[in-house]
């Protein structure tokens, strides 16, 4: 099999006819909106804040543990910070004893008994055999549990947040977000968006060439690699920890966001764990809801949560979740983008066209009549490599278009900047893009709330725009590159000043 046929059977035996093709892009569309759709209709609704003081007990004298009022409090999701606010929990009651050296380095004991007739739920046992396992003769420390704190793996977290979920469920205070009915009809349109798109192709003309029918071609791929992905995102529902609360539920978690308010007046930002037991279970409290970092950083066993954060842009404490986009030109100047562009697209058409006609058979004649023999392979690579011109022609349109929108459009938003991180610690863990991420030493990440939506994209500021996490600034930035013009720090993000 030659290298042409290897793309040919690559890309699909039988080349779809246009028609075809349109109708499964169409399908990929609709599937897209229904799953976006299906998101949107079973999102649990924000907790009001009900008092100031701490809830209640029940009869029974159970109290929600930390990581349950994680849950309630984080978009009814478990988030990262339960884990050391649990490790707190265990402390308080003596599960585990923590102390600082006269250098001031936390000290972790391992060998508690915990209180008489305390038993531990099956989430809190884990966290307290992973400090066991971190320890050395009942003795970790917070260096050595920073060291390890990636350690955790996909399965670690999802028994961890499975055993917190079913906590709260047994209490009623929440149950399944995404249920068999709720994913059904993002299940029956993957079904019919994956139908249509073999349906595309089983008539297809096999002995088509790809550059004839690489319209075709793309549209239907790219109906299909949204077909998956959605197919893929369903499944993760599914299986996901995502909760929505019930009406108990909801009145606790706006009890506990009530007593948030008492705690961020009251809980220093650099409390120091080493304290009373009281104390723990208030700083255990105050991780989950995302007060005091500097606590949660004295017990590293988990690093901080990149892609979540606490806010109280617009007077109400609530979590956003945060996107980092990584596409071609993103965070670049859109007039660089546009001439690199522009620059790019005339090159690489000129390129193509050459080699079309070396697979024509009209240009580099003098090469082919000196090797005749190899003529043949000669026109299908140039014929490939015509084909595989498409794609810096498809950047350079995207980068074109991106650049000339950017450069008359620009977005201002003032709120708080909840995340400022570099690309390195942000971007999926794939070599090649953590080597293009390195070369942005001087790039970060802000991600700017103002209280008005549930997620944020961060843009990508340089040296002379970024702003501190932590501040309240008026920045300004493009809507497709992501590109900061400039950031005003105006202020600091406590919630007196941004209500």
């Amino acid at each position: 099999m030659t290298l042409i046929d290897t793309v040919q059977l690559l890309a699909i035996t039988a080349a779809p006819s246009g028609t075809a093709a349109t109708f499964a892009a169409i399908g990929a569309l609709v599937t897209w909106l229904v799953h976006r759709d299906t998101a949107r209709r079973t999102s649990p609704p924000r907790p009001i804040e009900i008092g100031d003081r701490r809830p209640a007990a029940d009869d029974a004298g159970w109290l929600e543990q930390p990581a349950v009022v994680g849950l309630l409090t984080n978009d009814y999701e478990v988030p990262t910070s339960a884990v050391p606010a649990t490790a707190l929990d265990l402390a308080r009651r003596g599960w585990i004893r923590l102390a600082a050296t006269d250098e001031g380095e936390l000290v972790v004991f391992t060998r508690g008994r915990g209180r008489h007739g305390d038993v531990l739920r099956g989430f809190e046992q884990q966290v307290l055999n992973h400090l066991t396992a971190r320890s050395f003769d009942g003795v970790t420390t917070a260096g050595t549990l920073l060291a390890t704190a990636s350690r955790l793996d996909a399965r670690w977290w999802r028994r961890f947040r499975r055993d917190v979920v079913r906590a709260a469920r047994e209490r009623r205070l929440t149950t399944q977000r995404y249920t068999p009915g709720a994913l059904l009809p993002s299940v029956v349109a993957v079904v019919i968006a994956a139908a249509l798109a073999y349906s595309a192709v089983t008539p297809g003309d096999a002995e088509r060439a790809v550059s004839e029918s690489l319209m075709a071609r793309g549209v239907w791929w790219a109906g299909t690699i949204v077909v998956v992905a959605v197919a893929v995102a369903t499944v993760r529902r599914w299986a996901s920890t995502c909760e929505t609360p019930t009406e108990l539920g909801q009145q606790r978690a706006g009890q506990w966001l009530g007593y948030r308010l008492r705690l961020a007046d009251r809980v220093p930002e650099h409390a120091s764990v080493v304290t009373s037991a009281e104390q723990q279970l208030a700083l255990a409290f105050s991780i989950v809801m995302g007060l005091a970092p500097g606590v949660a950083q004295q017990l590293p066993v988990v690093r901080e949560d990149h892609r979540t954060a606490w806010s109280d842009a617009g007077g109400t404490p609530h979590v956003v979740r945060v996107r980092y986009p990584f596409r071609p030109g993103y965070g670049r100047n859109p007039i660089v983008m546009a001439v690199l562009g522009t620059v790019v697209a005339v090159v690489a058409r000129w390129m193509q066209r050459f080699l079309r006609r070396v697979s024509d058979g009209e240009g580099l004649q003098g090469i082919i009549e000196n090797f005749p023999d190899q003529a043949g392979i000669i026109e299908r690579v140039a014929e490939l490599l015509a084909v595989a011109m498409w794609v810096p022609i498809v950047w350079a349109i995207w980068a074109i278009a991106a650049g000339l929108v950017d450069t008359v459009w620009t977005n201002e938003r003032i709120g708080a900047i909840v995340r400022a991180r570099r690309p390195v610690d942000v971007i999926p863990s794939v070599p090649v893009l953590h080597t293009l991420a390195q070369r942005d030493r001087f790039s970060v990440f802000l991600a700017v709330d103002d209280g008005r939506r549930r997620s944020v994209t961060a843009w990508l500021a340089n040296e002379r725009t970024a702003a501190p996490q932590g501040a309240v600034a008026r920045v300004r930035s493009t809507p497709v590159l992501g590109y900061v013009r400039s950031s005003e720090p105006v202020g600091t993000s406590t919630r007196r000043d941004a209500s």
